[in-house]
Parts: C-alpha cells; structure tokens; sequence
C-alpha cells in the first residue's frame, strides 16, 4: 500500500510520537509497502528526500525549538500541510492516511476523506486525549467538536495504551482499539559491563513539568543523604525548566552527581542506556513511552510513575517498580532498594528484556497497522 503520514513532528523534533512514527515508517518499509511522511521543516534541513524508501516531505511551518512547539507554530504547519497534502495524494496515489495526533493533527485526516474519499486512521498519543494532561482540558473542552468530528470519520481511532483507551472512551462515545508503541530490540540492546564504579541512574526525555523533574531532583538528594552506596545520574535532553533545574541541584547540594547531556542521536542514546544501571520515568502522565521501551529493551530495571502507559509496561517487582506520584516513600525506597541490590536491578533488567522481544516488536506494530486497511 502507499500509505501517507501525517505527524507535525518527525527526528530529529519532536519526543516519542515523532519517533514512533518513524519506526513505523522504517517497518511499512520493511514490509514492501511505500510510507510518505508529511512532517513540519525545521531549520536546515531538506524539504523533500527519499530516506531508505521512506518519501519524506517537510512542508514549511514555523517552529524555534526542536524539543517543543506551540500553538502557533502547530497551526503553521496545519495551514501548509493542507495546500502540500493534494499535490502529495495525487504524486504518489495515496490509499490510506495515518494520522498522529487527533489534534492539531486530525482535521488534516478529515480534509483527506473528504477531498479524496481516502480513509485515515487516527493514532492517539496521550496530550490529545482529555484528561491526560489537566493544563490543556479547558482546550479540549472548545474543540470537542472537532475533535468528535474527527473521530467519527476516521476508520479506526487507535490509542498506544489500554488506559488511553479508557480516557478518550471516557471523553468521546466512540470505539478506540489499542496498538502500543513498539521498540527495535536490534538495535536497543544490552551490553555487558564491567563491575565497579558508581551506580549510574539514567532519565532521558524533555525537561519541562510533565516529566516531573524537580520531584525527581527531590528524591535524589533525600536518597544521596540516607544512602552510602555511590551513585550518579545522567539526565538527557533538553527544555524550558532546564537553567530552573541545574540551579535547583545545585541548592540541593547534589550537582556533583549529576550529568547534563542534551539531546543525543541513536547511536550516543544506545550508549547511554548501555552504560546505565537503572532507567527512571517520575512522569505525572504518559502515553506509551518510548524511552521506556527502549531501556527495558537495553536490559535496564525501571523506576516509574504509576501513571497511564508505564503501568503497562513495567511490570512491578519484576522488571522494576511502579510508584504513586502521592507517596513519595514508595519511591524512595525503589531507589534504595536497587541501588543498594543492583544484582536485584540485572535480574530485573533481563526479565524486562525478554518482555519486550516478546510483546513490543514494531514489525508485529505495523502489519496490525495494516491489516486495518485491508480489513475496511
């Protein structure tokens, strides 16, 4: 099939939905079929390549930041998708869309039905759905409309997580199925290490609230006082709280602990989880992380957030542990516990290896993906 997709974010922006989508893109691929991504320019790179038999367009939009975009700037690259999206259909005769984000990105879908009768899946990724991220609800409220219009039209409305399943049900009367994020366990490998040394904490995502930053700074000084096992921590990437965050270790007494590093590729990311000891996730929500994926795939125990999307991956007391953002105890003694038992943090790192191989291959992702089309 030539399938277009439609995401304002795609590597090198963007987090994890932009990263999905080019997994997924990578495995259509893979699968003999012909992806046409149509994704937001940013700075200097091309506006149109063929990357391994991906087509990719990258139609003009306003964006400052790689990490995150605005309202603004998400509109820009709505306004120019919908003069870029008819030439694109009929270059590569388009069959079926797949959309990320029911909003900004959904009425783009729309648009396709019903210039050119083509069915478009919608794929919900957490800050879209109400109730996920309470900041924007007031939002949702105004574009339920839209939103339910969107919805209703599309040939099936996919969410990565049973709980994002529930909360869009919850919000809007209409059917979601679940297809998580997948991970390339290839590539996302463990690496043997050698003993001795600090036991190294590792975080990787965008430093602004969602990610619940400054809780986590918090619990790593209170464990840097109750504990005598050494331990380091490397935080990776980049965002609005992170000149707040760097001054806030530094009141916390903990800067010696701690490694800033900015956004990584691939490569120097697989390193990173390499050289890890345990992954930690305090998000106060999620959708499906792919980080997650990714260090569990690399052999690493996790520590996360109770939250939608980490309960359905990390298993608790068997591939790391699960804590409720109201009891902070529960956290702190997950950290001790690991830190102080890192035989404990292998053997649940390995066990969350095997799950993943076993439950997160993006190979499987993508012809569920596909079989939706054929099934219409």
């Amino acid at each position: 099939m030539k399938l277009l997709l439609i995401n304002y974010e795609y590597p090198p922006i963007g987090g994890g939905a932009a990263n999905a989508c080019q997994h997924l893109a990578v495995e259509l691929v893979q699968l003999g079929h012909t992806p046409v991504v149509l994704t937001a320019h940013f700075k200097e790179q091309a506006r149109y390549c063929n990357d391994n038999g991906i087509i990719l367009y990258r139609c003009p939009a306003i964006r400052k930041r790689a990490d995150q975009s605005n309202m603004l700037e998400k509109g820009s690259y709505i306004a120019s998708a919908l003069f870029h999206i008819p030439k694109i259909i009929r270059r590569h005769e388009i069959e079926g869309v797949i959309v990320f984000f029911s909003l900004p990105c959904g009425p783009l879908g729309l648009f396709t039905h019903y210039w050119a009768g083509i069915p478009y899946i919608i794929s919900l990724r957490g800050g879209d759905v109400p109730g996920n991220e309470a900041g924007i609800n007031k939002l949702h409220s105004y574009l339920a409309p839209i939103r339910r219009l969107v919805l209703r039209k599309s040939l099936a409305v996919i969410a990565n997580s049973n709980g994002l399943r529930q909360l869009s049900e919850h919000a809007d009367p209409i059917p979601v199925a679940v297809i998580p994020n997948g991970v390339d366990s290839g590539f996302f490998c463990p690496m043997s290490k050698q003993k001795g040394g600090a036991f190294q904490f590792l975080f990787i995502g965008r430093f602004q609230s969602q990610k619940n930053l400054f809780y986590l700074l918090d619990n790593l000084a209170q464990l840097s006082r109750k504990s005598l096992m050494p331990f380091t921590v490397k935080l990776v990437g980049d965002g609005p709280l992170k000149a707040e965050l760097i001054q806030y270790a530094e009141i916390l007494g903990i800067s010696n602990r701690i490694e800033w590093l900015g956004w990584s590729d691939k490569p120097t990311l697989l390193a990173l989880y390499q050289q890890a000891d345990c992954f930690i996730n305090p998000s106060q929500y999620e959708g499906m992380p792919n980080t997650v994926l990714e260090a569990m795939a690399c052999g690493l125990p996790v520590i996360a957030s109770n939250v939608l999307g980490n309960d359905e991956l990390v298993k608790h007391g068997e591939t790391g542990y699960l804590f409720n953002l109201d009891r902070p105890d529960d956290f702190q003694l997950s950290l001790t516990d690991l830190l102080e038992h890192p035989e404990k943090a292998k053997r649940f790192g390995l066990a969350g290896r095997r799950y993943v191989e076993d439950e997160y291959s993006w190979h499987r992702i993508a012809q569920e993906y596909i079989a939706l089309f054929q099934d219409k």
